[in-house]
């Protein structure tokens, strides 16, 4: 495995890192060990905790598909997280070369750690990301939501995403296929505890975060990119979601031992938060496969 330093990094930086940088024993007791941080791919009938690794081995194997990653020779994974993704393409579907952006010190420790020579992780933003060797394939599996901030105003938000998807175009072949995964807000009314755990969102836990509107991502890819397919996958994450917690719960004396208790409570009300919402369709959570143009 191969790690190269950072050369400069999004000003949102310490606000994802108050939350990524959280000790990786702790999220391996809430992730599991496939440490994958989003919705998984669970078959009806089976247990939310017991099968969580199958899940999320399910849909990574899925992305592979939908983005012709297999056998490729380079791809590209963005918010790469524990390396999950990149592992799997490896190790399972041939791919010669998987590189990782992040902006996580822990993450990127954690992934040295995996042992894997055709993994490359740079601890950097995809915003400073160049590359002439192009990507034959790319993902970006919940990690947008980090990447503009609340406190834009709506054009700029657009811009800004605009960006990220020319970003994202330079680094690819001509025709290679890039799946995001990405949370989306409905315009709905907000009643007092939504609007107060919310703000917990923005200010406590992920500060300045912007979840967009699907709108300001299709204007922003267009022009850019071929839209594919485009799916709501809500139900995925909200389970995913409701597992963690169960397996927080389970091992609730651990995780206060690790982290202590400010951190244990953060996690489970973010969690929760994260889970009504997406059950009460508040939000979204798309799986959205683009081409990108010749």
């Amino acid at each position: 495995m191969t790690t190269v330093a950072p050369r400069s990094v999004d000003p949102e930086v310490d606000a994802v890192r108050h939350h990524y940088e959280v000790s990786n024993d702790f999220y391996r007791l809430l992730l599991g060990p496939t440490m994958m941080y989003s919705g998984g791919y669970w078959e009806q009938g089976e247990d939310l905790v017991t099968t969580l690794d199958e899940a999320q081995e399910r849909k990574l194997d899925a992305f592979a598909e939908l983005a012709g990653a297999a056998g490729t020779r380079r791809v590209l994974d963005i918010g790469c997280g524990w390396g999950t993704m990149l592992n799997r393409l490896t190790t399972v579907h041939g791919v010669e070369q998987a590189v990782g952006l992040t902006l996580s010190r822990t993450q990127e420790a954690f992934i040295a750690g995996l042992d894997n020579p055709r993994i490359t992780t740079r601890v950097e933003s995809w915003a400073d990301h160049e590359t002439d060797d192009k990507y034959d394939a790319a993902f970006c599996i919940n990690a947008l939501e980090h990447f503009v901030s609340s406190n834009l105003p709506p054009r700029e938000r657009t811009k800004r995403y605009r960006f990220f998807f020319n970003q994202v175009a330079k680094a690819l072949n001509p025709g290679a296929k890039f799946v995001l995964h990405t949370m989306t807000a409905e315009a709905q009314p907000m009643n007092r505890e939504l609007l107060a755990d919310l703000k917990f969102l923005q200010r406590s836990e992920f500060e300045g975060m912007h979840i967009p509107h699907l709108h300001e991502l299709t204007a922003a890819a267009e022009g850019v990119f071929h839209i594919v397919e485009i799916t709501n996958e809500r139900e995925s994450f909200a389970m995913a979601c409701r597992a963690w917690l169960k397996r927080l719960a389970a091992d609730r004396e651990t995780a206060v031992a690790l982290e202590g208790e400010e951190v244990v409570a953060r996690f489970e009300r973010y969690l929760d938060i994260f889970a009504y919402t997406l059950e009460d369709k508040f939000f979204n959570n798309f799986r959205v496969t683009i081409e990108r143009r010749g």
